[in-house]
């Protein structure tokens, strides 16, 4: 898992990082038997020790990310062992996704290729040109992408090679699959598997924490 903003994954939240959050339940997960850290090199020392810190149960490997969101997730990939057949990119700023929709999404992986959580848009969705409305989109077929994404590991290594040489941004790793004609599954997920962008988010996922609670 990778932030672009360490000081936003490592602050404090219900009694420890917000990583450790994200960390802790894919570490519940039994499909799963080892969590890679992707970070900035500074931060490498404070990853390593989250282990032992909080009780994990997974083997827990940490690497150093790339120049780019693409490089880093492929540092990651690289770095778990081929004896894993798949790899389920998270998202270390995501510190209330739960363990069974991490679950369910290795599930629809394995049974379809590549797979992806989500949730349908609520809001009315339209597409606006020249600061003009265009056109209102067909709500019932739009999501909002989350994570996880779960990838065949071979796939994903040859898809992303592929993806890192072509100039085109991608901003996620469905997309990546999408724009080689690859089918991803659609895992509903929950409202509340929400990203933290700045710390002023923090005091919501306190609060959504303990209504969880």
């Amino acid at each position: 898992m990778k932030g672009t903003c360490p000081d936003k994954l490592l602050l404090e939240l219900a009694g420890k990082p917000v990583a450790a959050h994200a960390i802790d339940a894919y570490d519940r997960v039994d499909e799963i038997g080892l969590i890679v850290i992707v970070t900035r090199p500074e931060l490498v020392p404070a990853y390593q020790g989250f282990k032992e810190k909080y009780s994990l149960n997974k083997e827990i490997l940490v690497t150093v990310g790339g120049e780019t969101r693409m490089d880093s997730v492929l540092n990651g990939v690289r770095a778990v062992p081929a004896e894993y057949d798949y790899v389920a990119i998270g998202d270390g700023a995501r510190p209330l996704i739960r363990t069974e929709d991490i679950a369910r999404t290795i599930l629809a992986a394995q049974e379809k290729g590549a797979a992806a959580l989500g949730v349908h848009l609520t809001d009315t969705v339209k597409e606006v040109d020249g600061g003009e409305i265009v056109q209102t989109l067909p709500r019932e077929r739009l999501v909002g992408i989350q994570t996880p994404q779960v990838f065949g590991r071979e796939e994903y290594l040859e898809i992303a090679r592929k993806a890192a040489q072509s100039g085109n941004a991608f901003t996620d790793d469905a997309s990546i699959y999408e724009f080689y004609g690859k089918p991803v599954a659609f895992v509903e997920g929950h409202r509340d598997n929400l990203k933290i962008t700045a710390p002023e988010d923090i005091a919501v996922m306190r609060v959504m924490m303990e209504d969880r609670a």
